[in-house]
Order: structure tokens, then sequence, then C-alpha cells
């Protein structure tokens, strides 16, 4: 029979590389993580890393194998965190704040899983673009696109860098190709960004970039930018953290905009240990972390940068 924590150590050496790096991160020593592989090849009868004195890659039979131990993992993490869950008798509402982008196209899918694991919390979701004010206890959670928060009594974690990417629909370009580059964007036609309302460096990006006679709508919102894109009426710009988990949009290019804009879930110092709270937290921030968010179908692969 095979040891569940056996695969801990396979997926530890293989995001380490080696098994020096696999046992600092479980706290064991090096030969013991070596011992544990060896057990589980040998119990398995196969062999799963190409062992090379520059670190450990996997063999055709460990990638095979590699999604199905991933898959043993969430549900031992998830078991778990149900568990600790009923045991501590988490409940009650918790009030996460966010606009009309983020919480339509991600924030649902984020937490299918979620009511699974703590059945006893009920969670608000209100959409704004104006920031509502955790001090004051308008929300319990921000989930938001900023510059790294300053607010001395603001506590979180960045999940993704907010990076934007010229797109089209899927659709669009079937039937009209796609621009791949700064100088074929005067031959398509291009839904700009109302500057009243999101002036900044990706407004003046499209103001710099896209020809006047090109632009065919100008939206007042990241909402209605998107759905303008997504049903084919352009192209556009659009941020990947949206765009990279959608099939049906297609990223044109890379305009490389220079920002310092970051997304981040945010709460108030004196909530951060909460157990409703700090559960939410927890269980969105290991949603990002595992890249679930960026996944797209494999005919439209777009590998962003990891926070």
């Amino acid at each position: 029979m095979i040891d569940w924590n056996d695969i801990r150590y396979f997926l530890a050496v293989l995001r380490s590389g080696t098994t020096l790096g696999a046992s600092r991160a479980l706290g064991v020593s090096q030969s013991t993580v070596a011992r544990r592989i060896a057990v589980l090849e040998e119990g398995l009868g196969l062999e799963l890393f190409d062992k090379r004195q520059s670190g450990y890659g996997l063999t055709e039979a460990g990638a095979e194998l590699l999604e199905t131990a991933e898959a043993m993992e969430t549900a031992a993490g998830a078991f778990i965190t149900k568990a600790a869950a009923r045991k501590r008798g988490l409940s009650g509402t918790v009030r996460l704040t966010t606009n009309d982008l983020f919480a339509n196209e991600f924030l649902m899918r984020a937490m299918r899983g979620f009511r699974a694991s703590f059945p006893e919390i009920l969670l608000e979701v209100i959409t704004s673009d104006r920031r509502l004010d955790l001090a004051s206890g308008e929300a319990d959670i921000a989930l938001r696109a900023s510059t790294p928060p300053t607010q001395p009594d603001l506590v979180g974690r960045r999940i993704a860098k907010d990076s934007w990417g010229v797109y089209c629909s899927r659709a669009y370009s079937l039937k009209n190709g796609m621009p791949t580059s700064i100088a074929e964007l005067a031959s398509h036609p291009a839904i700009g960004i109302y500057s009243e309302v999101f002036e900044g460096p990706v407004t003046a990006w499209a103001r710099a970039h896209f020809p006047a006679s090109a632009i065919v709508l100008r939206p007042n919102s990241v909402s209605a930018l998107y759905a303008a894109i997504r049903n084919g009426y352009g192209i556009g710009l659009m941020s990947d953290v949206v765009g990279a988990g959608d099939p049906e949009m297609v990223r044109c290019f890379d305009p490389r905009i220079e920002h310092d804009y970051e997304i981040w879930l945010l709460t108030h110092e004196r909530l951060r240990n909460v157990p409703r709270i700090r559960a939410v937290l927890d269980y969105l921030g290991g949603y990002f972390a595992s890249g679930l968010h960026m996944k797209r179908s494999p005919e439209n692969e777009f590998a962003a940068t990891a926070p």
C-alpha cells in the first residue's frame, strides 16, 4: 500500500527540484526525502524522477502521475480544512467587497467549493466601484486591484500582478484574425476606455496606441469593457487575471504597460484572527496560489507571471 506521506515527498521534490530543497520545505533530513522517494518508486514499480547531479526531473511516468498526485493533495487539504472548520464551529457572516467584474468572472468560480468546507459561513458579496472602508466596518474583506496598501491598519496578501493584455474574443479571432503588434491595431475595430473613470497607465496606453479612427466603443466600466471584448465587438485591453481564466478570450499580444497595480486580498488588522474571516482569507489565498484562476483551454494557453 502506498503511504500518502510519500506523495507529499514526491510533490515537494518536484516543486523544489532537489531533495535538499524538499527537505527544507518539509522540515526533515535530505536522506529521509531520498529514502521516501525510493520507497515510493519501489512500491509503484516505477521510476518517477530522472536523478541528475543538477537536480531531479520528472520521468514520463512521473509526469503522467503528477495530476493525480496534486488531486490527492487538494483532497487531503479539503478534508483537513473541513474537519477543522467543524471542530471550531465556524459560523456567521463574512462581507466581502470587490468590483462587478472580479465578482462575476472569477470570485464565483473561486468560491465553488467553499460551502462544502464551511457550510455555516454565509458570504455576502458587496459589489462596488467605490472602495469600501474596511476600518469603519463597511466590509470585512476586500478583493481589489491597487498599489501596495500603505494604510497601517490593513493586512493581507498580494495574490497576483495586475498585468494587462490586448484581447479579442475567440469568435472574433476566427473570423477576423487578430493583431499581434501595435502596428496592426489600426486594421481592427478598437474598444477604448472612458478616461474620466479610468485615468491611469492603462487608459494612457489605449489613448496613445488605439487610433481614434479605429475606436468603435468607449465603455465607462471594466465589466462593460470585458463584455464588449468577449462578445466580439472588437479588440481591447483587459486584465490578465480575468482574461487568462476565460477560454472565450484570446490574448493577442503583451502591450508591456508599466504600472504598479496588483490584486490584493485585504482585511482590517482587528479581524485577521477572527476564525470565519481567516477561513475566507485562507481559502481564497489558496485558490489564487494554486493558479486555478489562470487555467485555460489547452488550445488557448497563456502563462502569466505568478506573484
